[in-house]
């Protein structure tokens, strides 16, 4: 008896939560970026970036990847795949690394600017709530000042 109640229980939680509109998280992006240069490969370093975002909803959900196109100005900066995964609870605030090799002969070429910079990302994020699954599209645009940090390697 407790455990069909429990199952009914779980069972219409679940559905509640399908049919609630899962708002999308919120970029929460500071103005000043930090940037960090993890290794050099010729001209084409890897970086990390962090995406900070709310999770504006009443109940947490699990983060599952995804990926993203950044831009900075008119530049695309380049395409990241997003493989982490982790726990966000509900009204918090998170961030998504992005690790992106970069092709620094093009962005000098087209004149790179770090101070002032338009910002945007485009692109899905995954996510899941009591096993059920969701792909969100994201943007976001702002501008930023890109604090370049150059990491030992």
């Amino acid at each position: 008896m407790m455990f069909n109640k429990l199952n009914l229980t779980l069972m219409l939680t679940a559905v509640l939560v399908s049919c609630t509109p899962f708002k999308k998280p919120e970029f929460r992006m500071p103005e000043k970026l930090d940037v960090e240069v993890l290794k050099w490969e010729g001209s084409h370093p890897t970086i990390r970036t962090r995406a900070v975002c709310y999770n504006q909803n009443n109940i947490g959900f699990t983060f599952k990847g995804g990926e993203a196109t950044i831009y900075l100005d008119t530049l695309k900066l380049g395409k990241a795949k997003i493989d982490t995964s982790f726990f966000v609870p509900a009204h918090s605030e998170f961030k998504v690394p992005a690790y992106l090799k970069i092709d620094m002969p093009y962005l000098s070429a087209h004149g790179l600017r770090l101070d002032g910079t338009i910002v945007t990302i485009t692109g899905k994020f995954k996510g899941s709530v009591l096993g059920i699954g969701k792909t969100m599209d994201i943007s976001y645009k702002g501008k930023h000042d890109i604090n370049l940090i150059m990491k030992p390697f």
